[in-house]
């Protein structure tokens, strides 16, 4: 753990802050998508073809450009170990609008294996403070993505 740590500071530009880390809509986007197949710490392969579908549908990608795009997304997680930069930069940069679409395609991730894991809904109910939208947006996107499940995961009883 301690090498992994020190590879991480060793391996940015002397003095170099994650507010001048630079990402793309695209592969802001994955990050998301990504966390939300793997939060559990599995990734079954229902939610993996649905993060796949989502991203060539949202942005017309080919298969090889959604390898690169999938290359380059875990490549800078694993560069920078958090999603804050992610999620920073869907922040300042989304319109509510956009934040909502998101989120519908973060919980069509991981309500696709219908099931919802104690771990997915809790990095989900932090989504909002980490996206800055309300809750009422967070609880509107829920409830869209169980609408489009082919065969909506269960309320949660009580």
């Amino acid at each position: 753990m301690i090498d992994k740590l020190r590879t991480l500071w060793s391996s940015g530009r002397p003095g170099r802050r994650m507010t001048e880390f630079q990402t793309d809509p695209a592969t802001a986007v994955c990050a998301l998508l990504l966390e939300a197949s793997e939060v559990d710490q599995q990734s079954p392969p229902e939610e993996q073809a649905l993060v796949r579908s989502l991203l060539k549908d949202r942005y017309g990608l080919d298969e090889s450009a959604l390898e690169q795009l999938l290359a380059r997304t875990r490549e800078e997680r694993s560069t920078t170990g958090d999603l804050w930069p992610f999620t920073h930069y869907l922040r300042r940069t989304c319109s509510p609008e956009q934040k909502l679409e998101l989120l519908v395609m973060v919980w069509q991730v991981i309500f696709a294996d219908r099931r919802l894991d104690p771990y997915e809904e809790q990095w989900a109910r932090r989504l909002p403070e980490m996206l800055a939208v309300n809750t009422s947006l967070m609880i509107e996107a829920k409830l869209r993505a169980r609408a489009l499940s082919e065969d909506p995961v269960p309320a949660p009883a009580g």
